[in-house]
């Protein structure tokens, strides 16, 4: 049949040939990317330290866009329906991968409604305890914490985040009955962990290493696969005799489901540049935070992988957000 008597078929020629002319040509206009927690937080840091080397790489500026709420779904729902055309972007955490287990209500599918773009830092979880509470190691802590069931607290950022999440797998691990105690936040937090409210928290490195190295908080663990440099001194859990505790948070770089391979692939690109350049890499790593990396198919199999983990901790924990 030729072309001209098939109108449908012609619009959806005309389309992708758009469609294509568009990401060949892009970006055209200024970038957006939608972070889901408010300014001067961890990801924030990261967004904003990209966001140079990102706008000389697309010849764009790239601007931040603050969307804080409903445990980063706001950000993420907002992103899901954004038109697929790489002008609204997501800077997204692991609550991308817990979410899809924890609240029954989420608008959006995180393997389906996004197009993964770039894995850009790992968010090493630490186990900090104030070190008035007298717990020296985890096989301290646990003891301590047995005997005497319930009254050992800790403090998370709010229910369902990667510290309480990461908590109730030490939990489940250790046996050990410890109090949940869920703030709105890491501000609201540190204090009553500096004060004695609260012995102990599941946090990023991020959030305390100001404290950390001004020794009014003592780290116990990291919940890495291997020690880090940053922090020699500080035992994983598999070294302290506690296997797969290996609970760190993340950042990465996501699109709308839809968006073209060119597009993906100058992002891509853009984001591998920036995070090769020394100073933001050096940036990146003085906020307490792992430069990562990686290529969009990369970061898919490391977002499934997530999903997996996280759906057993909150199944075994028997966790359920509304």
């Amino acid at each position: 049949m030729p072309l001209f008597r098939c109108p449908r078929l012609l619009a959806l020629v005309f389309l992708t040939a758009l469609t294509v002319a568009s990401a060949q040509d892009y970006p055209n206009k200024p970038v957006r990317i939608l972070v889901p927690f408010p300014a001067g937080g961890a990801v924030d840091i990261i967004a904003r330290q990209m966001t140079v080397d990102l706008a000389t790489s697309l010849g764009q500026s790239v601007v931040v866009d603050n969307r804080p709420g409903a445990s980063g779904n706001i950000a993420m729902g907002a992103a899901a329906k954004a038109a697929p055309d790489g002008y609204t972007l997501v800077l997204a955490s692991a609550s991308l991968a817990i979410n899809k287990s924890l609240i029954k209500s989420t608008p959006f599918d995180p393997r389906k409604d996004f197009t993964p773009v770039a894995l850009v830092a790992m968010v090493p979880s630490l186990l900090v305890v104030n070190p008035t509470f007298g717990a020296t190691s985890v096989t301290d802590l646990v003891a301590r914490a047995k005997a005497s069931p319930g009254a050992v607290n800790y403090g998370s950022n709010g229910v369902g985040t990667t510290q309480h999440l990461a908590a109730s797998a030490f939990a489940l691990r250790t046996g050990a009955q410890i109090t949940h105690v869920p703030y709105k936040g890491v501000d609201q937090l540190v204090p009553d962990l500096l004060s004695g409210r609260i012995q102990m928290s599941f946090n990023n490195v991020a959030s305390m290493q100001g404290q950390l190295k001004a020794g009014t908080l003592k780290a116990l663990a990291i919940g890495r696969a291997t020690r880090w440099s940053d922090m020699p001194d500080t035992p994983t859990y598999a070294e302290a005799g506690i296997g797969g505790l290996e609970y760190s948070s993340w950042v990465g770089l996501f699109g709308p489901a839809g968006l073209p391979q060119a597009v993906v692939d100058k992002l891509s690109k853009a984001v591998a540049v920036a995070l090769a350049n020394p100073e933001t890499r050096a940036k990146i790593q003085a906020s307490g935070n792992e430069v990562a990396g990686g290529s969009p198919a990369e970061l898919s199999a490391f977002l499934a992988e997530e999903i997996g983990k996280w759906s057993k901790t909150i199944a075994a924990a028997g966790l359920q957000a509304e």
